[in-house]
């Protein structure tokens, strides 16, 4: 008897060890481990604009939203305000923003911050490329190796377009090769521009219309002289070497043609942008060239008189506009959804078609829908294919950069100085802004 008891006492305190064990392990266990992950609500907010691609966007979200089970919500801030909202959430998040549309204007100064989301983290350049994307415009939009957005939602391109009446006139084909000694066509080399718009400036016409304001950021002179400069030989800011080129002979060289050309242009073209060129190719009959945007192929038939497009003939700088991921978000794994929706075949394909743009993927624009729209070799050509897309300048400090570009090119078109003077002040300006 006395022998079961003194199991019976040993059995109970095992039992007691036990559970001062399991009641030790379970304190450990409650202080250290890490708390549970409360589930992420699955709704993003993107920071949004306006425009026929956002329009087709939002009018298909409802299949992204029923298949990867994530609502969207689209926010109206003003476009030309959009940075600085950007830059708050970066320096100060709230939670309430994201993901973005970019525009590569304002890429450099928010990826300086480091609060874009690098899209190769997810997904391997390798297999971007494989997936048709073209590498030139990744590198474009590449800094310091790492991807930000793609140009999934706007690649615009310039394109020459030109009065095919005018251009087919036997008359003024006689008139054109008696003077310059080779057949009147759409011009595919700045000289040949150069002398098609002398040509009809001479006869009556206004030679081209170009868009020169330098009171519009991301417009004008901005898209017309880096890709001149590019051309020739010269630059603004080579961000690989840390040398300013802006006042290079080459750079000197090709202001001196722009303003050359520009005396075959509209009167009021120091001011106009790409609005003023709409009404111009749409109203005036006696235009016979004009730099333009590809946005409004649709609207020639309506036009006053005959319009053709050819590609441009000097290289232009990029014009995109895609989905960014902010590194401040919680939720970057489900806006990272949405840019690899936006970004896939058949988002693309329906962007490019909705507004002519360059593609942005190579099945795109072999897709036999839309490789049997008139103007897609033409974008391409114009766009990376014949004539190289012209660099940007991805210091973070690039808006302020081509703000004085703007303020210099200003001076050298309205003869205020020559254009050798406008590019060494532009140099000193570039020198002193890259030294804070």
């Amino acid at each position: 008897m006395k022998k079961m008891k003194a199991v019976s006492r040993t059995i109970w305190v095992a039992i007691v060890v036990i559970i001062i064990i399991i009641a030790g392990v379970a304190v450990y266990w409650w202080y250290t481990m890490p708390p549970a992950e409360e589930e992420v609500e699955r709704k993003i907010s993107i920071a949004w604009t306006e425009g026929p691609e956002f329009d087709y966007i939002e009018d298909r979200i409802s299949e992204f939203e029923t298949e990867y089970d994530i609502e969207v919500e689209f926010l109206r801030i003003p476009r030309a305000h959009i940075i600085e909202r950007l830059m708050l959430e970066i320096l100060a998040p709230t939670g309430k923003i994201d993901g973005t549309v970019l525009y590569i204007l304002e890429a450099p100064t928010l990826a300086g911050t480091g609060g874009l989301v690098n899209l190769y983290d997810y997904k391997a350049k390798s297999e971007w490329i494989a997936d048709t994307f073209y590498e030139g415009q990744l590198e474009i939009l590449e800094f310091d190796g790492e991807l930000y957005f793609l140009p999934t939602l706007w690649n615009g391109a310039l394109l020459t377009y030109y009065r095919s009446d005018l251009f087919a006139d036997t008359a003024l084909k006689a008139a054109f090769n008696a003077t310059y000694g080779y057949e009147l066509e759409p011009p595919d080399t700045p000289d040949k521009l150069l002398d098609v718009a002398e040509f009809f400036h001479d006869q009556g016409y206004i030679g081209i219309h170009l868009q020169l304001t330098t009171a519009e950021m991301g417009a004008g002179a901005y898209t017309i002289y880096p890709g001149l400069a590019h051309h020739f030989g010269g630059g603004i800011y080579d961000d690989a070497t840390g040398e300013i080129t802006c006042n290079s002979t080459e750079s000197v060289e090709a202001l001196e043609y722009l303003i050359e050309l520009a005396q075959y242009a509209q009167e009021d073209v120091l001011t106009d942008g790409t609005f003023e060129a709409e009404l111009a190719v749409m109203q005036w009959t006696d235009l016979a060239m004009a730099d333009q945007w590809s946005y409004m192929i649709p609207m020639l038939p309506d036009a006053a008189a005959e319009w053709s497009i050819s590609v441009r003939p000097f290289p232009q700088g990029p014009d995109m506009l895609g989905i960014a991921i902010l590194n401040t978000s919680p939720k970057k794994d489900l806006v990272w959804e949405f840019v690899k929706w936006t970004s896939s075949f058949d988002i693309v394909k329906g962007t490019t078609l909705v507004t002519p743009k360059a593609a942005g993927r190579a099945d795109v624009a072999t897709d036999p829908e839309v490789a049997s729209q008139p103007w897609v070799d033409v974008l391409l050509d114009s766009y990376g294919r014949v004539h190289p897309i012209a660099p940007i300048v991805k210091d973070p400090r690039a808006v302020e950069i081509y703000e004085m570009m703007m303020l210099r090119l200003g001076q050298a078109l309205t003869g205020a100085k020559t254009a050798k003077e406008a590019l060494d002040a532009l140099y000193e300006d570039i020198d002193a802004i890259l030294q804070y």
